[in-house]
């Protein structure tokens, strides 16, 4: 097993990268799947207003008492420069004033008609300053039906401020189609399973394409027909290394995968994800395999990762979900073996609409890849043998 020994002495050497990226992938991962852990939930806005009353009666007074019961008020100078120096720097979100003749202009019925009640500065058009000008129409508004039914201007204040202290009860519901098929496989778990190609691309293209080519090198082969070791030897050793290697990658990430689960996967859909990253590792590193078969030069490895990596991951849903991609896009997607795998993890997590089905047709995908790349594989590696055998035969001649 002297190969399948340098096999591993060289993949030593290269276990910097392979820390490098999984320490880069925990600490990119490991908040986005806990970011939205807890059930969402509606929580009702409240804003920073500033109030200056320049009527100073009891109408205006419940009018500030009413927009403090839903926002946080705050004081500043009647000064038009100062106010707008407050919201330039984010001090306060809007700021009304109430004018001068406030409670008596209320009272009249013609009101509407005349000059604004209020005076309001905002540096421009926002949703905390609409619902702020909403709020304050709704209120004159309530103000003058209850006067209009006979009641005092206190009566209406106090009503029309208690009528818009209600609050509406929120149901945040899921819509049909898009509940979680397995609660034990969440969306937000599901990101972490979404980069994974393009980890193991770039881990398999970036060491074990080193590896095989630190292998396939003029004066590695030289010492190796020299020795004893026979090259049907050779070369189980070499696919038993690659196997190893393989295996070993994925387990580690399946692994840290549990780190970020908090425990061991449960769940058939949790199996069948772990699965689908196994079927993908494979493929990654038959990628790497058939990339070495060329015996490109470091640089050129490292490149050739990042184009796949990154290409593929941006095209086929990794980077961003397949959902947000256009027909386009996902037509043209379905030649690479990542769009299958980011569609099966989709339909796992429920991010898409699909059953077990079609995950089945999504492995039988990814499948086929294998066998492709296999094929291609053996007709490089025969070719190159062939080549090598009609050189010897010319020398010999």
């Amino acid at each position: 097993m002297k190969v399948f020994k340098l096999f591993f002495k060289i993949a030593r050497a290269k276990a910097g990268i392979i820390i490098l990226y999984i320490g880069i992938f925990l600490a990119i991962c490991f908040p986005l799947v806990h970011s939205s852990k807890d059930k969402m939930d509606f929580e009702e806005a409240s804003i920073t207003v500033c109030v200056i009353n320049e009527d100073q009666t009891e109408a205006s007074r419940a009018l500030v008492d009413a927009i403090a019961q839903r926002n946080r008020l705050t004081d500043l100078p009647n000064d038009k420069q100062k106010i707008m120096d407050a919201m330039f720097y984010e001090v306060v979100d809007d700021t009304v004033v109430i004018k001068k003749g406030f409670e008596a202009r209320l009272q009249e019925p013609s009101g509407d008609d005349e000059e604004p009640l209020f005076t309001q500065y905002k540096m421009r058009d926002t949703y905390q300053t609409a619902m702020v000008e909403q709020y304050l129409n709704n209120y004159i508004r309530f103000v003058k039906v209850y006067t209009a039914e006979g009641d005092t201007l206190t009566e209406a204040c106090e009503k029309a401020g208690a009528e818009l202290a209600k609050e509406a009860e929120v149901e945040i519901v899921t819509p049909p189609g898009q509940e979680a098929p397995d609660q034990n496989y969440t969306d937000n778990f599901a990101l972490y399973f979404r980069f994974l190609p393009y980890l193991f691309i770039a881990i398999m293209v970036n060491v074990l394409s080193t590896i095989l080519t630190s292998l396939n090198r003029k004066d590695q082969k030289m010492r190796i027909e020299c020795s004893s070791v026979k090259m049907s030897s050779y070369m189980s050793q070499i696919f038993l290394g690659s196997g190893v290697f393989t295996v070993l990658i994925w387990g580690i990430f399946m692994v840290s995968g549990m780190i970020v689960y908090g425990g061991v996967y449960q769940g058939l859909h949790c199996a069948l994800a772990v699965l689908n990253a196994f079927i993908f590792a494979v493929i990654a590193a038959l990628i790497a395999i058939l990339i070495s078969s060329f015996n490109p030069n470091g640089t050129v490895v490292n490149m050739i990762a990042q184009i796949l990596g990154l290409g593929m991951a941006f095209i086929c849903g990794a980077f961003v979900p397949q959902t947000m991609l256009g027909d386009g896009v996902n037509m043209v997607a379905r030649i690479f073996p990542v769009y299958w795998f980011e569609k099966a993890n989709d339909c796992l997590a429920g991010i898409q609409k699909g059953d077990l089905s079609d995950v089945g047709l999504c492995f039988l995908a990814e499948g086929l890849y294998i066998v492709l790349l296999v094929v291609l594989i053996v007709i490089l590696s025969a070719r190159r043998g062939g080549l090598v055998r009609q050189k010897k035969a010319a020398a010999q001649a």
